[in-house]
């Protein structure tokens, strides 16, 4: 009852009434006087919070009324100190709906106690009159279910904010896991020298370390360090991507050069890389490391330059062993010939007293005797070239005299194969040089194109060109093949095609006028047009400045 409850004078009609009226009401009451004693409860309450029914002297009803009139139950009730607890409190705060509170309820039949029961008192106060006292009327409302439903609220909102804070502490703790596996593992290649890199399959968004540009000598990630970590030429790129969409790990090595964005010397970096790729099978991003290869690939560098250097000095080697092979034959050959024919004509000298014969046999010896002795002095002088022994003595010399002398001299043996030597076109032309060493010059380039012509002619001319006295010597005879000219002017080698046979010499003479002319300060070439179309040796010295009275040696 919310409005105060008056109670009629005892013995009328109404009175008879409102207690009826109040012991049928549906909900549990309960009304207190000033001293909030218990006055009455009506049958709801009592069914409640009654341990049992009692008879009074005046009837079976279990009831005697009060001053008031209202039935006054004689049942002891339980939780009276609580109730009236609450009552006071309400009464001393003039509030009408007290806090929720739990008061356990006993069934009558079995006594077994239920489960926990909450419930909220809401207080009529009902003012004093003249036939009765102040009262306070108190409604007892069970809020079980809506407090269960409050607690059940209340225990699945803390059971959602425990979850969120468990899964807040299980995220941050997976987060402090990550960053200390991806620290680990920054620390780890950074320990290992590696540098990280990824490159977006779909977007071609580029990240990298920061190691990663060191290697690569930029100062930030752009589209040239992308290319740099794919190759550095389209069919590279191609092959690369081939191996990526293959499922196959690329690897290559760049020689880095610095640049102006960041510059800190040549170095070489091996480049890795692979594809991860979606459930789909397409490719999704290409991840790699970068490895400073610098000093690995220097040491090899430096060992393939030794393996080169010692595959030269054995093809070296192996050359030097030919070409004192060749040299043993060819002395052994060149000197046994001369040799031979002098024994032989001396024999014959011992054998017949024709004079005739005998100046013929003397003039046979004598030209087989110069022979030896010029293989003598280009053995002995070879050997001064070769220990840096040899000298010359410079002394004004008129080159086109003393070409002109030898020609004359070589006319004869020229004759003798059917060559013409012509020697016409001489100029004179004063050059500082040794003469005994520049005749040895002239007679080996002389000697060289009579020797190798077998028609034709052979030409030599002197003259005056840009400064330098310039001396030719051109021939008809078997040529020189391009790959062959570097050859010409090292030590005995014989340059001459296959089918045409060895030709007598020991292969030192345009070696040896190469290296004296290089004593004057002086230049010997040979040009070709081809095998059988003729060579030409050209020899160019300085021109000598004053009157000629410079003299001196060199060695």
């Amino acid at each position: 009852m919310d409005q105060p409850m008056r109670f009629a004078p005892a013995g009328s009609a109404a009175a008879l009434d409102h207690a009826a009226l109040f012991e049928h009401l549906i909900d549990p009451y309960v009304v207190l006087d000033s001293e909030l004693a218990i006055v009455a409860t009506n049958a709801a309450w009592r069914a409640l919070f009654a341990v049992g029914h009692a008879t009074d002297s005046e009837g079976a009803t279990g009831q005697a009324r009060g001053t008031s009139g209202v039935p006054e139950s004689r049942a002891p009730l339980r939780h009276e100190q609580l109730i009236r607890t609450l009552a006071g409190t309400m009464r001393s705060n003039r509030t009408r709906l007290s806090p929720v509170f739990r008061m356990d309820v006993v069934e009558a039949s079995a006594h077994v106690a239920m489960r926990p029961r909450y419930w909220q008192m809401h207080a009529s106060f009902i003012p004093a009159t003249s036939s009765a006292p102040a009262l306070i009327a108190l409604r007892v409302d069970d809020v079980t279910a809506r407090n269960l439903a409050v607690d059940d609220e209340r225990r699945e909102k803390a059971r959602f904010r425990s979850h969120a804070r468990l899964r807040q502490i299980l995220h941050r703790e997976t987060e402090e896991r990550l960053d200390d596996r991806v620290n680990h593992f920054e620390q780890a290649c950074a320990f290992a020298g590696l540098g990280t890199w990824q490159i977006d399959a779909a977007t071609g968004a580029f990240v990298c370390s920061e190691r990663c540009l060191q290697d690569l000598n930029a100062g930030e990630p752009g589209d040239l360090v992308k290319e740099q970590l794919l190759g550095d030429s389209t069919e590279h790129v191609s092959a690369n991507w081939a191996a990526l969409e293959s499922g196959e790990a690329f690897e290559f090595e760049r020689c880095v050069t610095p640049s102006d964005a960041y510059r800190s010397g040549q170095r070489w970096v091996l480049v890795r890389g692979m594809g991860r790729f979606n459930a789909d099978g397409t490719l999704r991003y290409v991840m790699g490391f970068t490895l400073n290869i610098t000093s690995r690939k220097q040491h090899e560098l430096q060992l393939g330059a030794l393996a080169d250097a010692e595959r030269a000095a054995r093809e070296r080697s192996e050359a030097l062993a030919r070409t004192m092979d060749h040299f043993i034959a060819a002395v052994s050959h060149e000197l046994r010939s001369p040799l031979n024919a002098i024994v032989s004509w001396a024999e014959l000298l011992g054998l017949v007293a024709d004079p005739a014969h005998a100046s013929r046999a003397g003039e046979a010896i004598r030209r087989n005797g110069r022979q030896l002795s010029l293989m003598v002095d280009d053995l002995l002088d070879s050997g001064a070239i070769a220990t840096g022994k040899l000298s010359v003595n410079l002394q004004p010399v008129d080159l086109g005299v003393l070409a002109a002398v030898i020609a004359q001299d070589m006319r004869k043996p020229a004759e003798h194969k059917g060559i013409e030597l012509r020697a016409s076109a001489i100029s004179p032309c004063i050059v500082m040089a040794d003469e005994s060493r520049m005749k040895q010059v002239v007679w080996n380039i002389l000697t060289n194109a009579v020797k190798f012509t077998d028609s034709g002619s052979v030409e030599v001319s002197v003259s005056e060109v840009d400064g330098y006295a310039q001396m030719s010597v051109r021939d008809t005879g078997r040529g020189i093949s391009a790959d062959a000219l570097p050859l010409v002017f090292e030590r005995f080698q014989q340059i001459a095609p296959r089918e045409s046979g060895r030709v007598g010499g020991l292969g030192l003479g345009l070696w040896l006028a190469r290296h004296i002319v290089g004593l004057h300060g002086g230049t010997l070439a040979v040009a070709s047009d081809g095998p059988d179309r003729g060579a030409c040796f050209t020899v160019r010295l300085p021109l000598a400045s004053g009157s000629g009275d410079r003299d001196g040696a060199v060695d």
